[in-house]
C-alpha cells in the first residue's frame, strides 16, 4: 500500500505542476475556439492514467512549450495500484506503428507496458526483444497473474487482440517460468473484459526496453536497449 500512497501522491504533484503551465501557456484564449479545446484536451484530471498523463505531457513538451528531448519516458501504465513494485520487471515503449522507426523519431513512443519477471537472455537481448509482438490498442483489458500476484497487463482493441498477445508474451519465454502457473493452459489464467474509459484504436509497434532487476525499489534501469 505505501508504493500505492506514494504514487498517488507523485500523481496529484505532477498534475499540479503539469496544468500550471497549460494555463500560463493559455493564458488568453476565447471560448468556443480550437485552441480552448486544446488546452482543456491537455489538462491532466484526477481520473486520467499515468498512460493519459505520459501522452499529454510529451505532447505539451514536444510541440507546444519548445523543450525538446530525445529521452524515452517509461511510465508503466499499470503502476498506479499494483502488487510487486519491488519485482523485476522490463518496461516496454510502444509508438504508432505507422511512423519511421529512424532515431529521430524514437522520442514519438507514447505507451508503456511493463512485463513482469522477465527473464533476459544472457546471449542476445536484441533478439529476444524483437520477439514482443505489435499490437492494436483499445479498451479490451487482458490481465495475467502469475504465481506471486505480480500482473501482465494489456489494453487492446478486442478480447482476442489482448489474449493473442500476452499469450505471445508466454509463448516467446519472455516472463521467467516459474512464476507461471500453467504455461500449457495459460489461457485460464488469463483474465480478459471492458476497460472503464474511452481508449483510441491505434496499432503500436515497440520502439526500447528498459530493464529493473528491483522494480521500483531503483528508478535507475539496468540497461536500456532500444529495438530495432
Amino acid at each position: 500500500m505505501v508504493a500505492v500512497r506514494d504514487w498517488r501522491t507523485s500523481q496529484r504533484y505532477i498534475r499540479i505542476g503539469h496544468n500550471k503551465a497549460i494555463r500560463n501557456y493559455f493564458q488568453t484564449v476565447k471560448r468556443g475556439t480550437t485552441r480552448e479545446s486544446l488546452r482543456n484536451s491537455l489538462l491532466i484530471t484526477s481520473f486520467d492514467s499515468a498512460d493519459h498523463m505520459l501522452v499529454k505531457m510529451q505532447y505539451f513538451n514536444q510541440y507546444l512549450s519548445g523543450i525538446k528531448t530525445d529521452t524515452v519516458p517509461v511510465i508503466p501504465e499499470w503502476w498506479q495500484a499494483r502488487v510487486g513494485s519491488d519485482r523485476p520487471q522490463l518496461v516496454v515503449t510502444f509508438r504508432p506503428k505507422n511512423i519511421s522507426s529512424n532515431s529521430s523519431k524514437k522520442s514519438d513512443s507514447k505507451w508503456c507496458l511493463t512485463i513482469p519477471h522477465f527473464q533476459a537472455s544472457k546471449s542476445n537481448i536484441q533478439q529476444q526483444l524483437r520477439l514482443i509482438p505489435d499490437y492494436t490498442k483499445g479498451q479490451y483489458q487482458g490481465v495475467l497473474t502469475l504465481k506471486d500476484n505480480s500482473k501482465l497487463i494489456v489494453y487492446a482493441k478486442s478480447l482476442n487482440e489482448a489474449e493473442r498477445f500476452i499469450k505471445k508474451i508466454v509463448s516467446s519465454d519472455l516472463i521467467d517460468p516459474k512464476y507461471i502457473v500453467n504455461k500449457t493452459r495459460i489461457e485460464n489464467d488469463i483474465k480478459l473484459g471492458r476497460a472503464n474509459g474511452n481508449f483510441k484504436e491505434i496499432t503500436v509497434t515497440p520502439t526500447a526496453a528498459k530493464y529493473f532487476s528491483t522494480g521500483q525499489k531503483n528508478l535507475q534501469p539496468d540497461w536500456v536497449s532500444f529495438i530495432e
